[in-house]
């Protein structure tokens, strides 16, 4: 999952009367799990309404339960008293169903008709199943189950248009059709039918990964007002974001990368006062990142990567204090790097490769941003000598990257003091002299990248002290000498290349 992401909100579990282990369970807002109520909790009657225990055999019967991964329980007594996996009463009536990642396939098309029938039914999660075909037309059957809040269908193997009958579904909240990021997905296509705006209760709406979904962004989106998250990414969807999305207020997570957007980046968005996740990254938006941005004050995620995007980012940057992740990859950005950057001391994560940016990395990215774990600076045109003292103040960096550029100088002996670092790229620099020893003192390193330079002098067998090394590419440098036998001890090492220098001996 990508930094940021929060659009999936239930996952696998069994009911198991006594055992929290094994219930049924979903992701809260807070990214915490709350594990469901057992049937036989207090204040959750134990038997169901006899048409309820019919409907539930029938879906059993249909989708093959004798195959499902967990069937604990089912066929077995009642359904509450006995514990069925992933149902759920109260008020004697089946209120939620959690079928998720449990190998559920009907036979033939996809059929809800026994599930239409559970008419108290408050979650169904049917999601990373083996459901294939179209969604059927029993939707409108659903759409007499007043009660329904949310309906989990994403990462199935369904195909065909988005139904319009789901619009007939006043009472739902959560709507997710979309991926999981499991390799089982969604075919869904044809536009977001309009008959959707009368989902007025939707809270959470995910089509992620359908991408033949295509057309273009649904005008109506503002009569959604009651909206929270918006997952369309990898839809395609093109031309502009419709100015009528300021009207969704509410918005906490906005998700539109990977389609074919365009224009500059929308001024509606900008005054979306509540979005935590702005994802526009991998469109065609262009010009400068709007000054108004900066309003957005609760942001802890802003993707604008893979866009047409330059200029240089507003002195009002400084305003997003809650700011986590930037993503302004794969843009034509340009010029020094952005020292607004260093004044949002919350980044966790600053990713800037593959833009045109120049000059020395900036001690400030290391020194004013505490709690950086991520910095992506490959493939600009930097240059100067790499920081030294001033990575010793970055305890919490994992990944440093900037390898592809212009940087010229040593390679810094601090770096092996840094004790979260685990992949260091600096391949295709023109750094000099040899290889600290000092690299071996890192505690965490286990990818270390520096071919493709003007390196010098022996490999240190002290690099044999990282013993959390897998990959050590150090070719195309100048380096001599024999191959240090001590490499030979390294517990998960995986990949070493060495080629296109003026080794000696034998390999170890």
């Amino acid at each position: 999952m990508r930094w940021g992401d929060t659009w999936r909100h239930a996952w696998g579990g069994g009911v198991g009367v006594g055992r929290p282990e094994h219930r049924p369970r979903r992701w809260t807002d807070d990214g915490t799990v709350q594990i469901l109520p057992a049937a036989t909790d207090e204040g959750y009657a134990l038997v169901p309404t006899s048409s309820d225990k019919r409907a539930l055999e029938e879906f059993y019967e249909q989708c093959n339960g004798l195959r499902w991964s967990v069937q604990q329980n089912w066929g077995v007594g009642e359904p509450c008293a006995n514990g069925w996996h992933g149902v759920v009463c109260h008020g004697g009536r089946v209120t939620e169903l959690w079928m998720n990642l449990n190998n559920v396939a009907c036979m033939g098309q996809f059929n809800l008709t026994a599930l239409a029938k559970l008419d108290e039914l408050v979650y169904l999660d049917l999601s990373d199943n083996l459901f294939s075909g179209k969604i059927p037309d029993e939707l409108n059957k659903m759409g007499r189950l007043t009660n329904l809040r949310h309906l989990d269908l994403s990462a199935n193997d369904l195909s065909g248009s988005l139904p319009k009958s789901m619009g007939k579904m006043k009472s739902l909240e959560v709507l997710y059709l979309g991926e999981s990021g499991l390799e089982v997905k969604n075919k869904l296509s044809g536009k977001i039918p309009s008959e959707w705006a009368g989902m007025k209760s939707l809270t959470r709406l995910s089509l992620r990964g359908n991408n033949d979904v295509k057309g273009k962004f649904p005008s109506w989106i503002g009569e959604l007002k009651n909206l929270e998250e918006l997952t369309l990414s990898n839809t395609g969807l093109a031309g502009e974001v419709p100015e009528s999305i300021v009207q969704c207020e509410n918005l906490r997570l906005l998700d539109l990368s990977q389609n074919k957007l365009s224009g500059p980046v929308p001024e509606a968005i900008t005054r979306l006062k509540k979005l935590k996740h702005l994802r526009l990254g991998q469109n065609a938006f262009e010009g400068d990142v709007p000054r108004a941005i900066a309003e957005l004050t609760e942001l802890e995620t802003l993707d604008l990567g893979s866009n047409e995007l330059e200029g240089e980012l507003p002195s009002s940057f400084e305003r997003l204090s809650k700011l986590e992740y930037l993503d302004l990859s794969r843009n034509k950005f340009e010029g020094k790097l952005p020292s607004i950057l260093p004044k949002i001391p919350t980044l966790r994560a600053v990713i800037m490769h593959q833009n045109a940016f120049e000059g020395p990395i900036p001690d400030a990215y290391l020194t004013n941003l505490p709690l950086l774990k991520h910095l992506y600076l490959e493939g600009n045109r930097l240059t100067g000598p790499l920081p030294t003292a001033a990575l010793l103040e970055a305890k919490h960096l994992v990944e440093f990257h900037a390898h592809f550029n212009a940087i010229a100088g040593t390679i810094p002996s601090q770096f092996g003091s840094m004790p979260k670092l685990a992949s260091l790229q600096l391949q295709g620099n023109r750094l000099v002299g040899g290889i600290p020893p000092e690299l071996g003192d890192g505690e965490a390193l286990a990818r270390l990248d520096l071919s493709q330079n003007a390196l010098v002098g022996e490999i240190p067998s002290a690099l044999a002290n990282a013993t959390e090394l897998a990959e050590l590419t150090l070719s195309m440098n100048a380096l001599v000498g024999a191959i240090p036998p001590s490499l030979e001890s390294l517990p998960l090492l995986r990949k070493l290349k060495l080629d296109q220098n003026q080794l000696t001996g034998s390999v170890p």
